[in-house]
């Protein structure tokens, strides 16, 4: 969401909450009705469409990198229910922006505490346990988190769980996961890298090369695809396709990790750029 809409969006959640309440009155050619939406809500109803708000406008307030309005407003809406999940989970990923990784975790772990099942807080735990190398913690999380048939980014969760059994050496279930991934969505090109990755490490290239073709076919290339497509190109003995794709490296990703790997590798071949 870009940064006008998102003011957009904060604009119209604030003018809710400021209109809350507010009465509209109504000529008829009899009398003049005053009618007022709010009226005909409980307390319990209007508290909780302010808990909502508050918690919108943290969140888009978290977006825009505006961390003071995000705290006004999250703390707001925690006066309003100190145990709500959407509230404690925002507040959560306030404090991982600013990298208070202590209180961040605090924050994730109270809005799981009241509900267990909100997958959405769940994923961002996992990623948060993830930037913080907790690998074994953070693969816990998403596999919990897959297992909400109902979440609607089931398939990115397969995708961070599989990543996570990989670098815990778990090959096997991380390949299940982005089949899974896969499965759930075509359109969503990382598992089609991450196979091809796993299929070129085994040494079945015609397999790599048809993941990474499909993978280029939803996505603009990485540093990362470009750099399995030379050593691709290079298994197959395709000579013009390591220089192209090479050049692609080069020139869209020169400062890259995956560039410097590639001078190493062809300056070890004793082969010209």
């Amino acid at each position: 969401m870009g940064n006008a809409r998102r003011a957009g969006l904060v604009a119209a959640i604030a003018a809710a909450l400021l209109a809350c309440g507010c009465s509209t009155t109504t000529t008829t050619s009899s009398e003049t009705l005053t009618s007022s939406s709010s009226d005909q809500k409980t307390e319990a109803e209007k508290q909780q469409d302010a808990l909502n708000s508050y918690i919108e406008l943290g969140l888009g307030y978290i977006g825009q990198n505006n961390r003071d309005q995000a705290r006004l407003n999250l703390l707001r809406a925690l006066e309003i229910d100190s145990r709500s999940p959407g509230a404690n989970n925002a507040m959560a990923l306030l404090y991982q922006r600013e990298r208070d990784n202590a209180r961040a975790e605090e924050y994730f772990k109270k809005t799981l505490a009241y509900d267990r099942d909100f997958t959405q807080a769940r994923n961002n735990y996992g990623v948060f346990l993830a930037t913080q190398k907790r690998f074994e913690e953070a693969y816990e999380q998403f596999d919990l988190a897959s297992r909400d048939v109902n979440y609607q980014l089931r398939p990115q969760v397969f995708l961070s769980l599989g990543a996570i059994a990989s670098k815990l050496g778990k090959t096997s279930e991380a390949k299940e996961a982005w089949e899974r991934a896969r499965a759930l969505d075509k359109q969503l090109p990382g598992p089609y890298l991450e196979l091809a990755n796993l299929y070129f490490e085994r040494g079945d290239m015609p397999e790599a090369k048809r993941y990474l073709d499909r993978h280029a076919q939803l996505a603009q290339p990485s540093a990362r695809s470009l750099w399995l497509a030379v050593r691709l190109e290079d298994a197959f003995g395709n000579a013009d396709g390591v220089a192209s794709k090479g050049m692609a490296l080069r020139k869209l990703f020169p400062y890259s990790r995956e560039t410097v790997e590639y001078q190493k590798w062809v300056q070890d071949r004793g082969q010209s750029q």
